[in-house]
């Protein structure tokens, strides 16, 4: 039998015919061709087309042939249910208070980024009875439930019932600007605890992945509202030992120092956050978590290539499954790179100063300093011994437009990066 296309396995080089019926758009058969000589020529002139077609011949016999009607109705089978239900106010605090019914703070979740008058707004509108989206709960086991959908809404509520939330912004309901839950009339607050919010539960029946499911759910659910930036989405997408670090890391104390961010450790108790670190920009969105990424992407110079959000996505997911060992192996590299950058710049890491008395934190710059010193780092003890040098030679260099455009990030592409790491890693060679 003939015609068709000629396809050839990319390992042993055996070819074949494949016919192709239209009529119903199926692959019926395989068919050898043992004639040496085609089979050289078909190597020499033809390898890459030869080589993309094999992968189209067999994609379309595995999803036309392989799978059958009863394999997809199967698939069917695996969905997500849901249930909705309606709660009174003080039962879905009593269900996040004890921590056994909500979780409102799962791993993969963006951090609380609404400000204090649209909390209070949010407020505002249960108190008129202006409909509101129903929160989304995933049920992970019996129940026990965690936010997919309605983290801020949620928050919101928890926090004006706890008295940490003050009202400010209101429109309608001015007179209670000012006031906290305790502070506000009977009448208003068993107003409010007659209100009811309605949820829906998504349940995955048989579906084996639970743990990926959940990350789907709630990607396809965060549409609305606030969009999550990409660091955000890293955190909902590739939760792990990995993004735990990741997360440890920006916390560390001289990290929050270097970057203007309230310390962690002294803002932080339990699932609470103070108002000044929760405002703090580089924190509330989790800028300081990709700062601390960047390092782990650009570190191999193979890796750089493409967006600077290509190369950050694909070191997250180059990472989900790594072990503890490697945990402990990373963390110990940021850190004492991050020691020893504190440990020559002091009071200027990361910070562009030079003639013009420019100054101020740059992202561009912490790459160049870390991935230098981390290629250098046999060499800490020389560089240490040649910091005050590096400072003023490096504040010199910043008079030079290029030098200063090329390593404060103007332009930004995967080129830039390579030859901004290089330029840098070559000033600071001539100190070791």
């Amino acid at each position: 039998m003939t015609g068709g296309p000629v396809l050839r396995h990319p390992k042993n080089f055996v070819l074949y015919t494949v016919r192709y019926r239209k009529t119903y758009g199926q692959v019926i058969y395989y068919y050898p061709l043992c004639d040496s000589k085609l089979r050289q020529r078909q190597m020499e002139s033809s390898e890459k087309r030869h080589r993309r077609q094999f992968f189209v011949g067999v994609f379309l016999l595995w999803l036309k042939k392989k799978i059958s009607n009863k394999e997809i109705e199967a698939l069917y089978e695996s969905k997500v249910t849901q249930e909705k239900n309606e709660f009174l106010l003080p039962q879905v605090l009593d269900f996040v208070h004890k921590k056994k019914w909500i979780n409102l703070y799962p791993e993969y979740q963006r951090r609380l980024v609404w400000s204090r008058i649209k909390k209070s707004r949010f407020i505002e509108s249960i108190l008129m009875n202006v409909p509101t989206p129903p929160i989304f709960l995933y049920e992970w086991n019996l129940s026990r439930y965690e936010i997919m959908d309605g983290q801020q809404r949620l928050n919101a509520i928890v926090e004006f019932y706890d008295n940490r939330l003050v009202l400010a912004g209101l429109e309608l309901w001015d007179v209670l600007n000012g006031r906290k839950y305790a502070d506000c009339p009977p009448q208003i607050q068993r107003g409010l605890d007659r209100k009811r919010i309605s949820t829906t539960v998504l349940l995955a029946e048989n579906i084996t992945s639970r743990h990926k499911i959940r990350r789907i759910l709630f990607e396809r659910l965060n549409t609305g509202g606030q969009s999550l930036n990409a660091q955000e989405m890293r955190n909902c997408l590739f939760s792990g030992k990995f993004n735990e670090l990741i997360k440890e890391l920006a916390g560390e104390r001289l990290f929050n120092e270097i970057w203007d961010i309230p310390p962690y450790e002294d803002h932080i108790r339990g699932t609470h956050i103070s108002k000044k670190l929760s405002e703090n920009p580089c924190f509330k969105r989790m800028t300081d978590c990709e700062i601390v990424l960047r390092f782990f992407a650009f570190r191999k110079k193979s890796r750089i290539r493409g967006s600077v959000r290509r190369i950050l996505d694909l070191c997250m997911e180059e990472h989900t499954a790594i072990d503890d060992t490697r945990i402990n192996e990373l963390r110990n590299d940021f850190l004492t790179r991050l020691q020893l950058a504190h440990d020559i710049f002091a009071e200027d890491t990361f910070r562009i100063t030079d003639g013009y008395q420019r100054s101020g934190l740059s992202q561009a710059l912490y790459d160049a300093v870390m991935i230098s010193l981390d290629r250098l780092y046999e060499h800490r003890d020389s560089l240490r011994r040649n910091a005050q040098s590096i400072r003023e030679e490096l504040r010199k260099k910043f008079m030079d437009k290029d030098f200063y455009d090329l390593i404060t990030g103007k332009p930004n592409t995967a080129n830039a990066i390579k030859k901004r790491l290089d330029a840098m890693e070559a000033f600071m060679r001539k100190y070791i």
